[in-house]
């Protein structure tokens, strides 16, 4: 009955939809707040994103709604597979002529608009405009960045990142290299008639490093020729079905988005360009395409980073930070080889799509971690396989997806889900997830409550997404899980489950106004005293609870503010620890002058303890994501300026700095700084030639 009044409610709001007039719209590119909510709750690294890379090269290379594939469409943010659908089927009746009258089609509300219409273009308008972050407005043409070398696109990003403060690692000599962090990558595209040939090269070091190239990566890609969809020579990677059987790219976690993000996009073989030391491959991918199969061969042979033992000539243990300052990070560096073979087999027909995956590795040396009960079911041995099935069923406005996987072990997990589009009113997804505690795989990464750890867990989720009235979106999900297993940290099995609430009301067009409420429960080992005081290991019930309320006014076309409060709570059950925090901030964002943009942001924050760390997601270079966790007590602001000199060509500069009180120094070891001061500089330079 509910349900039945929400939808007839909301037809009555929606009334006129149908005969909505097109008009021509303006795209600014500073999405801020959209890549928060996806990207808020993501457990990558903070200095290089690949999901932060990944919007970012969608934004300089939006999606033509006149041309793209289901595919395609897919791999936008926020976008679902049944409005993926209904995009092309409004299209197969009439080309759009501007990106607004996305609005016409079914499902595609003014908040969803609102979302993906930065990742989007309708090549055939003449009268959508674009405006970048600088607040230079102009057409919107065939690509966004403004290069001058036609039909080849090269884009050179540069970036220096230094700590300000000296570690102990430098002054002790552990860290030979110098403080900075330096970045360099090329990449050039060439759009021909019926083809599109790319090439990249990735140079990184970190700070303490000697060697400029100590990371580096390069891949040469055919795209679009003939039957031949893809073929990329160097690094790449590899993402199927609902990442159990083959993924080693991170995904959006659970968060402010409660539908949209849960299913993973099948963007197959891609190539890889970021940094992130690990979670790729290196050597040929290719995917060919007849009538309505697509066939993917890859081989891979890559060097990773372990510890030996040098008794057994075993892998006692693999490092993924990718640091090699010292002399025992350089000792590990590529001691472990990875030898990696596999193809796929899949159907589109339309409502209907299959995929049949398998892989099969060998490893140089044999992988022998701690063979306790703690880690009886993780990987062991030389070689490691997996067969995997993937479904995808659109009927109408409901979607069926998952998938079930076979590891070397013998075990099948499974996952499945089910996902409803009621009108441009709500949107609601049901998940199932089952990764036995045996199933040991190697490059899986599936949905869960561990983000990626595909192993050892049970649990249902159940997300909502609802826009009652024009402005309004609410979403909201529940999740129950298991840790059937004992686990690394955690000698028994445990149980959990996560509650969160969040809405935004955009007031008027000047005005947006949120809320968010989480609420998780996770049983976790403790350390505490026995009767004899002894240290013994106890579970007890963590509880969390964050409140957040904020605000983001715009001025004027030129200036916009935004202030946020975030208070957290965490409790347990039976041995005590409780503690609190909160933090709030306020910043500013401002072009008052032609292609000069400057943004600063300050905070203050106040935590009992690590335990009640509060985050605030910050903006930053091109492809840095820098989601900051403050705790104890103290303040911290930055300052963020952006310059285009020419329209090609964009210099990028931030301050930052963290002041704790009452502190004799920060962090630990070599990263040990003396004092309660924490400053960073990062310079950035973007040139599209």
């Amino acid at each position: 009955m509910l349900l039945s009044a929400l939808v007839a409610g909301s037809r009555l709001v929606l009334a006129g939809t149908d005969t909505l007039k097109v008009a021509p719209d303006t795209t600014d590119l500073n999405t801020f707040n959209n890549i928060e909510n996806l990207l808020e709750n993501s457990l990558e690294d903070t200095e290089d994103s690949k999901l932060l890379d990944k919007m970012d090269y969608l934004k300089d290379n939006p999606v033509d709604i006149n041309t793209a594939s289901q595919t395609d469409l897919e791999e936008i943010p926020f976008m679902t597979s049944i409005i993926a659908r209904n995009i092309i089927k409004y299209r197969e009746k009439k080309n759009y002529s501007s990106k607004r009258e996305l609005l016409k089609v079914d499902g595609v509300s003014d908040e969803f608009y609102e979302k993906i219409k930065v990742f989007v273009i309708a090549k055939r308008s003449k009268t959508d405009f674009v405006k970048d972050e600088s607040g230079y407005v102009r057409k919107e043409g065939k690509k966004r960045g403004d290069g001058i070398l036609g039909d080849i696109d090269v884009r050179f990003r540069s970036r220096v990142q230094q700590d300000l403060q000296t570690k102990k690692g430098f002054e002790n000599g552990e860290y030979p290299g110098s403080k900075q962090k330096v970045y360099n990558r090329l990449t050039g595209i060439y759009n021909g008639k019926d083809y599109q040939l790319g090439a990249n090269l990735t140079l990184e070091k970190d700070a303490g490093e000697t060697n400029y190239a100590d990371f580096y990566s390069g891949h040469v890609e055919l795209k679009n020729w003939k039957f031949v969809k893809k073929v990329v020579i160097g690094d790449y990677v590899l993402n199927f079905g609902q990442g159990l059987g083959l993924r080693t790219s991170l995904a959006f976690s659970k968060g402010s988005e409660a539908v949209s993000v849960i299913k993973k996009d099948n963007n197959a073989i891609t190539s890889y360009k970021s940094t992130n030391e690990v979670q790729f491959f290196r050597g040929a991918a290719t995917n060919v395409s007849f009538k309505n199969y697509d066939f993917y061969a890859f081989y891979s042979n890559n060097y990773f980073d372990a510890s030996i033992d040098t008794t057994l000539n075993e892998v006692s243990s693999f490092y993924f930070d990718g640091y090699h300052r010292t002399t025992s990070e350089q000792n590990r560096l590529g001691t472990g080889k990875e030898r990696f073979a596999g193809g796929r087999i899949y159907a589109d027909y339309d409502f209907l799509r299959l995929g049949v995956t398998y892989w099969n590795s060998s490893f140089t040396k044999s992988i022998k971690p701690d063979d306790s009960a703690r880690q009886l079911y993780n990987f062991s041995g030389s070689t490691a396989n997996m067969l995997s099935v993937d479904y995808d069923v659109i009927y109408r406005n409901i979607n069926v997806f998952g998938e079930f996987a076979r590891s070397q072990s013998g075990s099948i997990a499974g996952i499945g889900a089910a996902q409803f589009g009621i009108e441009k009113f709500a949107d609601f997804i049901l998940l199932y997830r089952n990764y036995p505690e045996d199933f040991s795989p190697v490059h899986s990464f599936g949905f869960g409550e561990n983000n990626g750890n595909t192993q050892n867990e049970n649990g249902f989720y159940a997300g909502l997404s609802v826009r009652p009235i024009k402005g309004l979106e609410v979403n909201t999900y529940f999740d129950q899980f298991k840790f059937p297993y004992r686990t690394y940290f955690n000698p028994a099995p445990t149980t959990g489950n996560d509650f969160l609430l969040t809405s935004q009301y955009k007031v008027n067009k000047n005005l947006l106004v949120y809320f968010k409420y989480r609420n998780k429960n996770k049983e976790e080992s403790r350390t505490v005293l026995d009767e004899q005081g002894r240290d013994a290991k106890k579970i007890d019930n963590r509880n969390q609870m964050n409140f957040r309320i904020g605000f983001d006014y715009d001025i004027s076309k030129s200036v916009r503010t935004r202030t946020r409060y975030e208070y957290v709570m965490v409790k347990y059950d039976n041995y005590g620890g409780n503690n609190k925090g909160y933090l709030f901030y306020s910043d500013v964002r401002a072009s008052l002058i032609k292609n000069l943009s400057l943004s600063t942001r300050f905070i203050v924050f106040q935590t009992e303890d690590y335990d009640s760390r509060v985050y605030e997601f910050e903006e930053d270079l091109r492809g840095v994501m820098s989601n900051v966790g403050l705790y104890g007590k103290g303040t911290r602001w930055y300052l963020m300026a952006a310059y285009r000199p020419f329209p090609f060509a964009e210099l990028i500069a931030k301050y930052s700095a963290t002041y704790l009180d009452e502190v004799k120094f920060i962090g630990s070891g070599n990263d040990m700084i003396d004092g309660g001061v924490n400053n960073r500089l990062n310079l950035g330079l973007e040139i599209n030639f």
